[in-house]
């Protein structure tokens, strides 16, 4: 308390420290006086004196134990401690039954605490937890360590709940209400971040904080509700959630109204979960079988706006501005904006173009092919027709027809749909083509119109 009492001295003059920063230099040893007085009074107390506490064997501790006939009277303090503190012995019927017949054997503080200790190391997965947590509750009530300590008053206010089997639920309500992290959260209990406590409580926050932000998905503004999202990445959504409740939770987030309401949302949330191993990018290989447990339909919005900001890339990046070129954006984001429209979708950058891709700030967010020689690159659209699987090929020169095949003639050489290279040649072939869009406008209409009759023809309609 002393130390964050000269911290906030510190801290009560900033105007000072900016006057004298701006004018001057800043004379350090004025403002840490009390810091370093403060320091000296604890370095004081320290006792540097050397420990020789003996470590004792849980197992031979026990083994001892049952032959003085499972007496806990018979066994020294530091015996004591060892069957308690240790998970190997701690949890054990016989002890636990001794424990409740004897309510003095955990009046000891340390000894309590290293018991306490092991349950959270264990939580609830020994045979007698409710066992266990009648033990701890009773040892807690006043009166049973005269000790006054943080630790005890703290554990005493949430018994109750806090050594039970709804103990995560407490805790990730906490979490969601006061907006702490697990680990916070958990470290105010005294509870070790690496314990499985800790990790449940993780869990089922980060479950209710998905859920509030669909509660709120009608009614939240989108820069509180971004903000909400960016904090969950961080605290809750994390690398260290499990697989299976990320993959559930951000199921829930694509099915919800929020990436359609809010774009900016949207693109938070295609960035989070394309950049996640534990989803990626579902048209890759590697990543096919993260999405197989998904919630029907996740996948298919997920590659419609993945699609959307792709083909927007394609055009803002690799495509000459011009009306013509912003036009032909446009037609094709209409058919990404219709989740399930395209069913798949690949980028083949060209040599020439290949530097513009690395300089570009969402190339990490990209997955593309190589045009091999030339300069123009191509964007490989899959459209699902009539039962029939059509590729749609749109180029980022001026001037190249959009080139239309069935997948099946379309992979009948040596390329697919997903190889990683390509020579222009393969995707220009216009004997093998079921149709081509040229983007010339006639003379009553423009060649939107056309594209759009030529390709309902086909089936694929918006």
């Amino acid at each position: 308390m002393q130390l964050s009492d000269a911290i906030a001295d510190m801290n009560a003059v900033p105007s000072q420290f900016l006057t004298a920063a701006v004018s001057s230099s800043l004379e350090h040893s004025h403002y840490l006086r009390n810091l370093h007085a403060t320091i000296v009074v604890l370095e004081s107390k320290i006792d540097r004196r050397p420990t020789n506490r003996r470590i004792l064997d849980p197992e031979e501790t026990w083994a001892k134990w049952r032959m003085l006939g499972y007496d806990l009277q018979e066994l020294t303090p530091l015996e004591l401690r060892t069957l308690c503190t240790s998970t190997k012995t701690a949890f054990r019927t016989r002890l636990i039954e001794a424990l409740r017949m004897d309510g003095s054997s955990l009046a000891r503080f340390s000894v309590l605490c290293g018991f306490v200790g092991a349950y959270f190391q264990l939580w609830r997965s020994m045979e007698n937890a409710e066992q266990v947590e009648v033990v701890i509750e009773k040892s807690l009530r006043p009166g049973r360590i005269t000790r006054k300590s943080k630790v005890l008053e703290c554990w005493r206010k949430d018994a109750m709940v806090l050594f039970s089997n709804k103990s995560h639920v407490h805790l990730g309500r906490i979490v969601i209400r006061d907006k702490r992290s697990p680990q916070d959260v958990c470290a105010s209990f005294f509870i070790d971040s690496a314990t499985p406590l800790c990790a449940a409580t993780k869990a089922q926050a980060a479950e209710l904080f998905v859920a509030h932000l669909i509660d709120r998905q009608l009614s939240g503004s989108e820069t509180e509700l971004l903000a909400d999202f960016h904090w969950g990445i961080q605290h809750l959504l994390d690398s260290t959630l499990n697989t299976d409740a990320f993959r559930s939770l951000a199921g829930k987030l694509i099915l919800s109204k929020l990436p359609e309401r809010f774009p900016s949302f949207q693109a938070a949330l295609v960035s989070a979960i394309h950049s996640d191993d534990r989803l990626g990018d579902p048209r890759l290989i590697s990543c096919d079988l993260n999405w197989r447990s998904m919630p029907t339909g996740s996948r298919e919005h997920f590659l419609a706006w993945l699609a959307k900001d792709t083909l927007q890339f394609f055009f803002n990046t690799l495509v000459p501005q011009n009306d013509l070129n912003r036009r032909r954006a446009e037609f094709w984001l209409q058919y990404a904006n219709k989740w399930g429209k395209i069913k798949d979708f690949q980028v083949a950058v060209s040599d020439h173009d290949h530097p513009k891709v690395r300089m570009a700030r969402s190339k990490s967010s990209l997955s593309y092919a190589r045009v091999i020689g030339g300069k123009t690159s191509a964007f490989l659209m899959l459209f699902e027709g009539y039962g029939t699987q059509y590729v749609v090929i749109e180029f980022s020169e001026t001037g190249n027809a959009a080139y239309i095949y069935k997948r099946p003639i379309f992979e009948s050489t040596a390329i697919s749909f997903r190889s990683l290279s390509y020579r222009i040649a393969d995707l220009k072939r216009i004997d093998e083509a079921t149709d081509r869009i040229q983007h010339r406008d006639g003379t009553s209409h423009g060649w939107e119109r056309r594209a759009r009759m030529a390709l309902g023809e086909l089936g694929i309609r918006l």
